[in-house]
């Protein structure tokens, strides 16, 4: 990826966590990456196809949702949420998941987008497992959404996040099926 794609990308990813994706503007993002406005279409499309790659590039837990799927032990479920934490509990990557979040209300095509993000294409259509991550997935997105919100005691997330993962874990292994009846 050249220097300056990853700068757009960057500025973009901020821009959008700060004002949301209507209030971003394509002038903004160069300013911010130190280009020329003109070089943003030439590596994007268009606005709706850079947001497309902030939300590829931010929220990637498909591969990791596929993964404790796959596994289906009891391990998955808090091996899942360590996975989650480690991006809530990063100062850049959590605001950025939070703008895409923001940016999802604004903008209808992005839910779509951020609906391929979630869920792995194996997955999708499939049923059980389907639900399955759409449910953790609004659990997760409650749950961090909340905290930002101050709704959550903060001390679940000291120490790593342990007593968050503790915490979570019985939901989403049940929610995974690992600790389910059929486990």
């Amino acid at each position: 990826m050249s220097d300056t794609r990853q700068a757009i990308m960057r500025s973009a990813a901020d821009l959008f966590a700060e004002l949301g994706y209507r209030n971003t503007s394509i002038r903004a993002i160069a300013a911010d990456a130190g280009c020329d406005p003109a070089l943003v279409p030439h590596y994007f499309d268009s606005k709706e196809a850079l947001f497309s790659a902030v939300v590829a590039d931010t929220v990637r837990p498909a591969e990791v949702l596929r993964e404790a799927l796959r596994r289906g032990d009891a391990g998955a479920a808090e091996w899942l949420l360590r996975h989650a934490v480690a991006d809530w509990e990063d100062p850049v990557q959590g605001r950025r998941i939070l703008g895409v979040l923001r940016s999802v209300l604004d903008l209808p095509v992005a839910r779509e987008r951020m609906s391929r993000a979630l869920l792995p294409r194996d997955v999708a259509d499939s049923g059980p497992d389907e639900v399955r991550v759409w449910l953790v997935s609004s659990l997760f997105i409650g749950v961090m959404t909340s905290r930002h919100m101050g709704l959550l005691d903060e001390t679940l997330f000291k120490e790593g996040g342990e007593a968050a993962v503790d915490a979570l874990a019985p939901v989403v292994g049940a929610l995974l099926g690992a600790d389910g009846p059929d486990a």
